[in-house]
């Protein structure tokens, strides 16, 4: 860790928020007028707060940490957090914020396709700006692919929630319900990035008897489909490295990576892809690449030959290594 480094973090650890609003106008200035250019869907004579208030009460709510619109309302019915909060959103101040239900039903009405022309021009403006340069591979951006879970409970709230089955065929069997989605993040290197697209996980009942890891290999795989897709049509001459996880090895994810002209990155999980395993342990000798480093090119894999990195991870004195391909 540089210098610099340290010195943010240690102003992240003091003051996060004046920290993350000196980096939002450093990158993205613009960030709170371009949520008054979102257009209102609401009833323009029963309205108390601007579209920039709304949706910059929910930028420090995630800035926050806050899991909650129930613990937002809560945590920000402080005089002293609405009078700071109007000041960095430069909005005329008034003695509350919004209330969490307000928000999401503002949430459920407002335009995705606007906060989606934001994220993109974020995107861009990070793209355009030469500090990040040095974050690419091979002169190509590496767009980070996984799951992240938003909620859980006993209770389906809509019908993009997932279901998953504990204990099952025992008495104490039981269903828990997760809402997720598949996220797709520009990295920009020193632990920096930028979510450029997402796209809801989506199962259904043909899944009930299957496994845990079958579905969320297959429903993932299925939303990548419709990700990747968002990704080229918002980013169509950008060059690409896909970096995912082993639900990712499989023939419909390497034909998209082909057709759309990326690289793929793919850590393999044991399991995900049998062949490719027993191809590589199959050959009698693989090439060296360094000190616990192997590689073997073009193996077969269905229509395709993959390139194979195994190698183990080296920690520190006290640490045990791991292996990884």
């Amino acid at each position: 860790m540089s210098r610099e480094q340290e010195r943010v973090r240690r102003r992240l650890e003091q003051n996060p928020i004046v920290e993350c609003n000196r980096i939002q106008r450093k990158y993205y200035p613009e960030l709170f007028s371009r949520f008054t250019k979102v257009k209102d869907p609401r009833n323009q004579s029963y309205i108390d707060y601007s579209t920039k208030t709304m949706l910059g009460t929910l930028y420090y709510k995630c800035i926050g940490g806050i899991s909650s619109m129930q613990e937002m309302t809560r945590k920000f019915n402080d005089d002293k957090i609405v009078e700071n909060l109007y000041a960095f959103l430069g909005d005329t101040k008034k003695d509350y914020l919004p209330h969490g239900v307000t928000v999401n039903e503002f949430l459920e009405r407002v335009s995705p396709e606007e906060l989606e022309e934001i994220q993109k021009d974020l995107a861009y403006t990070m793209i355009r700006r030469k500090t990040f340069d040095d974050a690419r591979v091979l002169k190509k951006w590496q767009i980070i692919i996984d799951g992240t879970e938003l909620d859980e409970g006993y209770q389906t709230k809509n019908d993009f929630y997932l279901s998953r089955c504990y204990n099952r065929g025992e008495s104490n069997e039981f269903t828990k319900y997760h809402r997720s989605v598949l996220e797709a993040k520009l990295y920009l290197g020193h632990d920096l990035v930028c979510s450029i697209a997402s796209e809801t996980i989506q199962n259904s009942e043909e899944y009930i008897s299957q496994s845990d890891d079958r579905v969320k290999q297959d429903c993932e795989s299925k939303a990548f489909v419709r990700l990747a897709e968002k990704i080229k049509k918002r980013f169509p001459r950008l060059p690409v490295i896909i970096t995912a996880d082993g639900l990712y090895v499989t023939q419909r994810v390497l034909q998209i990576c082909k057709d759309y002209g990326w690289d793929y990155i793919i850590r393999y999980k044991e399991g995900c892809a049998a062949s490719i395993e027993q191809e590589y342990r199959a050959l009698p000798e693989k090439e060296n690449a360094g000190d616990g480093i192997e590689y073997q090119n073009q193996i077969p894999f269905g229509a395709f030959d993959v390139n194979l990195i195994y190698y183990k991870e080296k920690k520190s004195a006290g640490r045990q290594g791991r292996e990884g391909n």
